[in-house]
C-alpha cells in the first residue's frame, strides 16, 4: 500500500500544489475541504472529505474513519488557516478568538486524535504546520498581533509533540512562508514585485521532501521560506 498523506485546505491555492506534489510523489490522499465548498472541479486523485476542522469531534470522526480505512496516516500537512490585521490595542477578544480557531484548533483537532490512535512508534509519522514570519519578527508581529499569537501556539505545539517524539516515532516540522505568490495576495497587493515571493510549488517540494525519505532524519525543523520578502 502507497503511504498515505492528510491534508487539510487540500482545495486552498496552497493546498492544491501541495496534494498534486504529494501524489506525483507517490502518496494516496485523503484532502479536507470546508462545508460548502464543490470538489467537482478539483483532482480526480484527491479523496474528498468535507469537515469543520474547529469541531473537535467532528474531526476525531474523520481522523478514525480514515485510520479505519487505510490502517495509517503516514504524513499529517496542516494548511488551513486565517490572516488579520491589528494591534494590541486594536484587538478584541473575539479577533484572538476567531484567530486561535482559525490558526490553532485546525491543526490542533487534527494532531491530538492523529497521536492518540497512531500510537505504534514503529511506523515514522511526519506532521507539518504552518508558521507565520511575524511569529519570528516583534516589529512586524505587533500588526498583526491576533494573527501572530494563534501561530505562535501552532509552534509551540510542535515542540510539545516534538519533545515526545521517541515515543511514537513522530516528528512535527513548522514551515514558515513569507507571502505566498497566490492570485489573492497579488490582487490586494498589486505594486508589489512578485518575483520576491514564494510560490506555492516551491513550498510544496519541501513538503514533499519533510514527508518522504530525504526527510526521515530531520528534527524540530522549523523551515522558514521566505523567498526575497
Amino acid at each position: 500500500m502507497s503511504k498515505i498523506a492528510f491534508i487539510t485546505g487540500a482545495t486552498g491555492n496552497l493546498g492544491k500544489a501541495v496534494t498534486r506534489k504529494m501524489i506525483d510523489s507517490g502518496f494516496t490522499v485523503i484532502g479536507t475541504t470546508e462545508p460548502g465548498k464543490d470538489v467537482s472541479s478539483e483532482d480526480e486523485q484527491v479523496t474528498y472529505r468535507v469537515v469543520d476542522l474547529t469541531d473537535p469531534e467532528a474531526t476525531d470522526t474523520l481522523i478514525q474513519e480514515v485510520v479505519s480505512r487505510y490502517g495509517k496516516i503516514d504524513a499529517v500537512i496542516c494548511l488551513v488557516g486565517g490572516f488579520d490585521m491589528a494591534t494590541i490595542s486594536e484587538s478584541s477578544q473575539n479577533a484572538l478568538q476567531k484567530m486561535i480557531n482559525l490558526n490553532f484548533f485546525t491543526a490542533f483537532n487534527v494532531v491530538q486524535p492523529v497521536l492518540r490512535i497512531l500510537s505504534d512508534g514503529e511506523k515514522r509519522k511526519s506532521i507539518v504546520l504552518v508558521g507565520a514570519k511575524p511569529v519570528f519578527e516583534p516589529k512586524i508581529a505587533k500588526t498583526v498581533f491576533p494573527y501572530a499569537l494563534s501561530k505562535s501556539m501552532v509552534i509551540k505545539m510542535a515542540e510539545v509533540i516534538n519533545a515526545g517524539s521517541h515515543l511514537n516515532n513522530t516528528t512535527a516540522t513548522v514551515i514558515v512562508p513569507s507571502i505566498i505568490d497566490t492570485p489573492p495576495n497579488r490582487e490586494a497587493m498589486s505594486d508589489a514585485d512578485f518575483s520576491d515571493w514564494v510560490s506555492p510549488e516551491s513550498i510544496a517540494d519541501k513538503i514533499a521532501f519533510i514527508c518522504g525519505e530525504g526527510g526521515k532524519d530531520l528534527r524540530e525543523t522549523v523551515l522558514k521560506i521566505y523567498g526575497n520578502s
